[in-house]
């Protein structure tokens, strides 16, 4: 086959006959580990555990490295993937073994830094309550305002620390982005989208910044009730799972379609164990789960310092090889 021809692609069956099973064994080893691990307590799909591992841990990457394949073009390090399946198929245990360590590493440093965040918010408290004061003596210049103005700017806001988001409506979403400036939105339940649909808006769809904090593009909101909100470089991985009908319904969702945030996902169905399950399975091996949590740690500790600069830290570009790239010339590596 020449470089400008396709093969004609092999049709997938109903049935999934002919479905290649999920390479798990390609993951990293700590990955494909845990994966394995959860599929066997759970008795579940090895898939489901796999793909929600590799959605939650590129919240880790996000707003850290980005990749190129040239020069003038980069492509965001998020995967958003939605599991489809019906009720009984585990996905909350699933959910919950996933996304364990990462609500730990937020409580720990919240603990950790507490001392800092209590600190700083009495010093911007203090500051503010000093240039209320300020405003209202008269005799004051507009420069030792300013001057007080320009020293409470220095001292960003500081708040304790959130990585994982459920049931969030778009206003809150803000928020969350503009304290915190990367985010995991991982649930077992993917109703919190219709919240976007318009739920709470008379049916005005709100998709704009999911749709942005995929790609990290700056977000300004601005509301005639409170002063404007600019999110440089938001980033949010999503790792959700659902039911058939709730898959349905977001397929058939003309503002899901036309806004392209059905093209962002990455879907799986996994293969049914019911009738088949035991619950006297092996847990997850402490190891394993230790070796997990220290790289979700790991991990997080630099996104959680690239946050605190508020989209002012540099990104790393990730360079994909010459050689792989002129390896695979018609490949979309984006």
């Amino acid at each position: 086959m020449s470089n400008d021809q396709w093969a004609q692609p092999t049709p997938l069956r109903p049935d999934g006959t002919n479905l290649l099973p999920f390479p798990v064994n390609a993951l990293p080893p700590i990955i494909s580990d845990m994966a394995q691990a959860i599929a066997t307590t759970t008795s579940t799909d090895v898939a489901m555990a796999g793909t929600s591992i590799l959605s939650a841990v590129s919240y880790c990457f996000s707003g850290v490295y980005r990749m190129s394949a040239k020069r003038d073009h980069t492509e965001p390090l998020v995967l958003d993937t939605l599991t489809i399946a019906e009720p009984s198929f585990k996905k909350s245990p699933v959910m919950s073994l996933i996304k364990r360590p990462y609500i730990q590493f937020a409580h720990d440093w919240n603990e950790n830094n507490k001392q800092d965040i209590f600190t700083s918010q009495a010093e911007r408290k203090l500051l503010q309550s000093k240039l209320e004061a300020l405003e209202k003596k008269k005799d004051v210049t507009a420069e030792e305002i300013a001057k007080l103005q320009t020293e409470l700017s220095n001292i960003p806001p500081s708040n304790f620390r959130r990585i994982s988001v459920d049931d969030v409506t778009p206003e809150s979403l803000v928020n969350l982005l503009e304290e915190n400036g990367t985010l995991l939105m991982i649930s077992d339940e993917a109703g919190m989208l219709g919240n976007f649909s318009g739920r709470y808006s008379n049916n005005v769809p709100n998709l704009d910044l999911l749709l942005k904090s995929w790609n990290g593009e700056t977000y300004i909101s601005d509301r005639a009730t409170r002063a404007s909100i600019v999110l440089k470089k938001p980033y949010m991985s999503i790792c959700l799972a659902c039911q058939p009908y709730v898959f349905d319904r977001m397929i058939n969702d003309s503002v899901f379609r036309g806004s392209g945030l059905i093209a962002r996902f990455m879907y799986w169905f996994p293969v049914s164990n019911i009738g088949s399950r035991k619950y006297d399975t092996q847990a997850v091996p402490e190891q394993v789960a230790e070796n997990y949590k220290n790289l979700v740690y790991k991990r997080d500790r630099i996104s959680a310092r690239n946050s605190r600069c508020r989209g002012g830290a540099a990104v790393l570009i990730l360079m994909i090889s010459e050689r792989v790239f002129l390896q695979n010339p018609s490949r979309d590596f984006c």
